[in-house]
């Protein structure tokens, strides 16, 4: 109840700011290298970034000269790789999976914006929700490969061991994240920008087994990326 009462603080501040202050409309695209924080009872499991992609639109509403508030609906990719050579020895007959997922994105960041040289510097934090609507698998072994599906799923069932085998459809996370953004970057103008980020998911997305949660595991997502932004 919590979480979704910060959730609805957060829209309502947004339309609020959208209805009274001066808004700008644009489009961000960029790259991502994401993983897993993947624990157990062993400790961290070795992972491998993954790259990935976002796009989608935002609105930069301007609270002050030097301040602004930007929410963006994004879609992007996420993933992680699990290399047996890595340390992941519970790989039997597969010396390497990767997973790459896709989800719609409300990140919603707070801008500091000193003016710097000819343009302004970008300072921002802020949360982000996020809901998985898909993706892929492939595993790899003496040079062969094979792939698959993803479904999110936030309890994996004994009835749902089918997903595996003929169908190649495999569970993955729970689908709902939700964690916290940082970025740096520099305003061109006030039409063109860019600035790196990073990201962490608060949650831990392992999903449960015949609704029972593993206490000692967790999952948890780690993202940074670089987008270029234009304003209409």
């Amino acid at each position: 109840m919590k979480l979704k009462a910060v959730i609805l603080v957060l829209i309502s501040i947004s339309i609020h700011h959208a209805m009274s202050a001066q808004v700008q409309w644009g489009v961000k695209a960029g790259g991502n290298l994401s993983a897993m924080l993947l624990k157990d009872e062993s400790g961290y499991t070795n992972v491998k970034l993954r790259p990935g992609f976002h796009l989608g639109g935002t609105a930069d509403l301007a609270l002050s000269e030097k301040f602004a508030l930007q929410p963006s609906l994004l879609l992007t990719s996420k993933g992680f790789t699990i290399d047996k050579n890595g340390g992941a020895q519970y790989l039997y007959g597969v010396d390497r999976i990767k997973f790459t997922s896709y989800y719609i994105e409300l990140p919603v960041n707070f801008i500091f914006k000193p003016q710097v040289g000819n343009g302004k510097m970008l300072l921002g934090a802020g949360p982000y929700i996020a809901y998985g609507v898909g993706g892929r698998w492939k595993a790899e072994a003496n040079g062969m490969s094979v792939t698959g599906k993803l479904k999110f799923l936030n309890n994996f069932s004994s009835a749902d061991s089918s997903m595996g085998g003929n169908s190649k459809t495999i569970p993955y996370t729970k689908p709902f994240d939700f964690g916290a953004n940082i970025l740096i970057g520099y305003e061109f103008s006030k039409n063109l920008y860019f600035h790196i980020n990073g990201q962490l998911g608060f949650l831990d997305v392992d999903p449960s087994y015949d609704g029972v949660s593993d206490e000692t595991s967790s999952l948890k997502t780690v993202q940074g990326g670089l987008s270029i932004g234009y304003r209409f």
